[in-house]
């Protein structure tokens, strides 16, 4: 089968033998719409492809899998992977393609860890940094239009922070593939996810329990449930654990005063703040960071 798979180095242009840009970037309708919005299964021997696309109901397949998407999505494509779709006619989306025998060692080193089709698709709820790969596309599509001496390396940098973004994403993301099969055990995993994300984000203000577990749309008990089965500790711990977390980083990259130290790490009250550090660690803050000194 895999034999009667055309090879492309676009789709719709045979191998001519030039050697293009090495990264080329275009809106998905400009190629499928010459297409009847469908694009027949090929594969690309020398690219690399990251399509983004920014409307749902695209439906595509890649190697064995045949899927649908619902929200906005990301999807890799390995080099040699056969790969089709068909798009609704209000697509919106782009699509970047990347000559890896013009890349850096480290590029295609993370790009091979999407190799495996399940673990190339990104759908915007469950991928953190779904907004910062769409505006770095965003910045990617502003650069290639211009002619200035610095495009190219302006264009690879953009490029290496978006493989970067999804190679941080991969190791931790469910695959849409497999969500509509998710146990209670899975549900569970996924929301205490979500408080961990939330709690990034929000761990310096001073919000309680009931203030996480109202923005996810659960009940305190509930959140308190999730965490102690998914992650062995109480939110409220968690949080605590959060907060030294920042203060260690504090108390070892600047000389920033106990007061300023509690407020940025999400403690109102220094006492207080040198309290839990102890408890938590086991020396006072002041003397965790003289012996880091020494």
């Amino acid at each position: 089968m895999a034999q009667n798979i055309p090879n492309y180095e676009l789709y719709g242009d045979l191998l001519a033998g030039r050697a293009p840009d090495s990264i080329h970037l275009e809106p998905i309708r400009e190629r499928s719409v010459q297409h009847n919005w469908t694009i027949q299964v090929h594969s690309h021997k020398r690219l690399a492809q990251i399509f983004l696309f920014r409307s749902p109901g695209v439906h595509f397949s890649i190697g064995e899998i045949e899927h649908l998407t619902t929200h906005p999505t990301v999807l890799v494509v390995h080099p040699g992977t056969p790969h089709g779709f068909r798009f609704a006619e209000d697509v919106v989306g782009d699509v970047l393609s990347i000559r890896l025998d013009h890349a850096s060692e480290a590029l295609r080193k993370h790009l091979a860890a999407f190799k495996t089709p399940t673990d190339a698709i990104f759908c915007e709820p469950q991928t953190t940094w779904f907004q910062a790969i769409a505006t770095l596309f965003d910045q990617l599509g502003t650069t290639y239009h211009k002619l200035d001496d610095q495009r190219l390396m302006i264009m690879t940098t953009l490029v290496d922070l978006i493989v970067l973004y999804l190679a941080s994403e991969q190791s931790a993301k469910v695959s849409p593939i497999t969500m509509k099969s998710v146990d209670f055990r899975g549900r569970q995993d996924l929301k205490a996810e979500s408080f961990c994300a939330l709690l990034e984000e929000n761990f310096r203000k001073p919000w309680g329990v009931a203030d996480y577990a109202s923005r996810m749309g659960l009940s305190a008990s509930h959140l308190t449930r999730i965490c102690r089965v998914a992650l062995g500790a109480p939110p409220n711990s968690i949080v605590r654990q959060r907060r030294i977390l920042e203060a260690k980083r504090l108390l070892e990259y600047t000389a920033l005063p106990l007061s300023e130290i509690a407020h940025r790490s999400g403690f109102r009250d220094t006492a207080f703040f040198s309290r839990t550090f102890k408890s938590l660690v086991g020396l006072p803050p002041n003397t965790y960071r003289s012996r880091l000194d020494r």
